[in-house]
């Protein structure tokens, strides 16, 4: 076995655009097809018999820390079963970094929280919309080279569909209103200040520019469902989303799922989180939908904690790892 570097991003995305391509066939339509992060720095590429047996990268985001370190990225990671494979690549790509003068390797991570990142712990035999998809030995290669558990994630699945008795006595001068299709980029402008409010103190958070955001969300744009991403506006400023999503995935039943959630800080929009998570359940049973995923949740995130008042049970775990160098 041999490894070779990749400087250029577009030659290194080319490749495991095709790798992954073949690692997923017959069913190439769940490769990771997200663009490289600007800050890619090097590529991987490990070949035995002269057939590429995985690749990974390194992105380095100047503003990632870990443990009051700065960290670095080991994204877009694919690979073949075989710890030899994975552990040489790892091996060089641990190395490399260290060399560089990083202390902590975090991984999966393609470069920020708002982009793909983290393992499933188990076979992804139902995947919905959204969820990245991956071999599910990835998890295990990275635990056999000594990757601790850097953060946990779950996503809850809710079956039951019932409202509360009772809804959330809130100001009555909040409006709440569905997406404006319509003012779609303003919207999205709007949605981004509002995200990067409430979500800085996230783990591992780092912001990312709106032009970036906008690309992203964009691309969604013929796919989201006004009715079901809710905003509460308070003299017409945001303070309250839920943004959830059709599962085009799921062909046994028709299922929602709730993407983001939060409000703001502030003691005056408590009860907020429930009330639009009580609404998007009424739009769900009016709808049809029969179920309901809460995704890609903290394990000490308040989201598990609304997500468990709305019957919602463990679907799939997930982890994040570091490797300290």
């Amino acid at each position: 076995m041999k490894i070779k570097s990749i400087d250029g991003r577009e030659k290194f995305q080319q490749i495991s655009k095709e790798f992954s391509a073949m690692l997923y066939d017959p069913y190439p339509n769940l490769q990771c097809n997200e663009t490289i992060d600007k800050n890619f720095d090097k590529g991987f590429v490990l070949y035995a018999n002269n057939e590429i047996a995985a690749t990974a990268c390194v992105i380095k985001n100047p503003d990632l820390f870990f443990n009051n370190e700065n960290a670095v990225c080991l994204a877009f990671y694919e690979c073949v079963e075989n710890a030899e494979a994975s552990k040489m690549l790892l091996q060089t790509i641990a190395e490399y970094c260290q060399q560089q003068g990083y202390k902590y390797l975090i991984g999966p991570f393609n470069g920020s929280t708002w982009n793909s990142y983290r393992f499933a712990l188990e076979p992804i035999t139902d995947s919905y919309f959204g969820e990245p998809f991956h071999k599910h030995y990835y998890a295990e290669q990275f635990k056999n080279f000594g990757f601790q558990t850097a953060a946990e994630y779950v996503t809850q699945i809710n079956t039951a569909l019932v409202l509360p008795d009772t809804p959330t006595i809130l100001n009555e001068t909040f409006l709440f209103r569905t997406l404006d299709i319509n003012n779609y980029e303003t919207e999205m402008k709007n949605i981004f200040s509002f995200c990067k409010e409430i979500f800085h103190n996230n783990f591992l958070y780092t912001e990312i520019g709106e032009e970036i955001f906008l690309s992203k969300y964009i691309a969604l744009k013929n796919i989201i469902h006004p009715e079901l991403v809710l905003i509460a506006e308070d003299n017409g400023e945001i303070v309250g989303l839920i943004l959830a999503l059709h599962d085009f995935y799921c062909k046994h039943e028709k299922r929602m799922i709730i993407k983001t959630l939060g409000r703001k800080s502030d003691a005056r929009y408590a009860g907020l989180a429930y009330e639009l998570s009580r609404r998007i359940i009424k739009i769900a049973i009016e709808n049809k939908y029969q179920t309901v995923l809460h995704a890609f949740m903290h394990q000490n995130n308040a989201s598990v904690k609304m997500s468990n008042k709305f019957s919602g049970k463990p679907f799939r775990k997930y982890k994040l790892f570091y490797k300290e160098l």
